[in-house]
């Protein structure tokens, strides 16, 4: 990544005003704050097989959510699979995007089939609307009804014009709710193509979920290996921020939860918690507006070709196992998610201003100095930054980082106590792949 020299506009006392980020070339404040964080899953009750008792409920409560997400086609004595997640998502104040088609059509009449149509003829925006609007008809008295989700993984270009389409008649039909796309940036073979159909430029803001799982099997849990995986993480979210800058919408991480098996072979590892954590601060610090876990469920993916014939089986342990018990990542992620919790109120109504390495700080004001593997993440108004995000990148070791900040009040955002340095040299004491909000106030000279 290029990192710019700053300028002298950016600040020229510490002590009199915060940092603007008028010089950075690279990163702008985005036109929207962060907003509310989601905290979310994949697959929340089961994986091969709809499992969604007393028992699962309260794990979900206990995890301390505010969203899940993909359950699978399956009908009950009275209702679908569906219907039945998005019932305890509105009775325990937790969203719920819809993807399955309206009762009564096809199962090749979810939007996404239509989102992914190569041609458009002269029916087609009669026929979505008639969809939408049977959707909201259907699900408009369910308080969890969040989103819609129209996309996972669909990367050919060839679908932008009706992803287009789709999404401008969703804004016309049900302006308050988002459309919702999954996969990683890219992999998509014009990514600028897919991001200019996907976020308009005005209305709701829409939510793209990143998708990149780097922990492979081999991958190495401390040292240079792990930072080597970290670096492709980093590279991965940078892409996504900085092709967001400026766009009318709010982009989700979907970090690795999971282990898994294919055809028995080991494929990725278990994270630890250090590295549930690290993933989750690399986001929040590049203006990332949730956290969404893949995946909760445990349980045998069988892959089918065209002709329906298992072609692969896939093997995953998530934070449950098969039957719905914890699995030991569980509670690192239930703890992490407090943190999340308290760390998003704050970030809510703050813009991200941009993110930057220790290693390459340039001539910055702000930090002038700081340890090695490190990252800061910068929030504010929209016209100055008032709040920084440091991010611990070893996520196999606890330690006390020193940072050389500019003269200044430096408070601790989430417990609101001042934080003591000496001319500018702050040390925190941070988790293993930890992560700390500082606010930054300036003082009277």
């Amino acid at each position: 990544m290029r990192w710019v020299v700053w300028g002298m506009a950016v600040l020229c006392c510490w002590g009199c005003q915060l940092w603007k980020p008028t010089a950075n070339t690279e990163y702008r404040p985005q036109p929207l704050p962060v907003g509310p964080l989601t905290i979310g899953v994949w697959l929340p009750a089961g994986l091969d097989q709809f499992r969604f008792g007393p028992a699962d409920q309260a794990l979900l409560l206990d995890l301390g959510l505010n969203t899940l997400e993909w359950v699978q086609r399956a009908q009950g004595d009275s209702a679908t699979a569906e219907e039945l997640v998005m019932a305890f998502c509105s009775r325990s104040g937790l969203r719920l995007p819809i993807y399955y088609e309206p009762p009564g059509y096809s199962p090749y009449d979810k939007l996404r089939n239509w989102a992914t149509r190569t041609q458009l003829d002269t029916a087609f925006a009669g026929q979505v609307r008639q969809r939408v609007r049977a959707l909201r008809g259907h699900w408009e008295g369910s308080a969890g009804f969040w989103a819609y989700l129209v996309g996972h993984e669909d990367y050919d270009p060839d679908f932008h014009p009706a992803l287009q389409r789709a999404v401008e008649i969703l804004q016309e039909e049900d302006g308050a709710r988002p459309a919702v796309s999954v996969g990683r940036l890219d992999h998509f073979r014009q990514a600028e193509g897919f991001l200019d159909a996907f976020f308009p430029a005005g209305g709701t803001p829409n939510i793209f979920q990143h998708e990149h799982y780097v922990f492979r099997e081999g991958v190495a849990t401390e040292g240079a290996g792990v930072q080597q995986a970290l670096d492709d993480l980093a590279k991965s979210y940078d892409q996504v921020a900085r092709r967001m800058q400026g766009r009318n919408g709010r982009w989700q991480a979907i970090v690795q939860a999971h282990a898994e098996w294919r055809e028995g072979s080991a494929y990725y590892r278990k994270p630890s918690a250090g590295e549930l954590r690290v993933q989750a601060g690399m986001a929040l610090a590049r203006g990332a507006a949730g956290i969404v876990y893949f995946l909760y469920s445990s349980g045998v993916e069988q892959l089918l070709d065209q002709e329906g014939k298992v072609r692969a089986r896939w093997t995953y342990e998530g934070l449950v196992d098969a039957q719905g018990t914890p699995t030991p990542s569980f509670a690192d992620a239930r703890q992490l998610n407090r943190q999340l919790q308290r760390t998003g109120q704050v970030l809510e109504p703050l813009h991200f201003h941009g993110v930057y390495h220790a290693a390459r700080l340039g001539d910055n004001p702000l930090v002038r100095r700081a340890d090695r593997d490190l990252e800061f993440g910068l929030f504010g108004d929209g016209l100055q930054a008032t709040h920084l995000l440091v991010v611990n990148r070893r996520p196999d070791q606890a330690r006390p980082v020193r940072l050389e900040l500019g003269s200044g009040e430096v408070r601790d955002a989430l417990a609101d106590t001042l934080l003591l340095g000496v001319l500018g040299q702050l040390e925190l004491e941070m988790e293993a792949g930890g992560f700390r909000l500082l606010e930054l106030r300036a003082t009277t000279p």
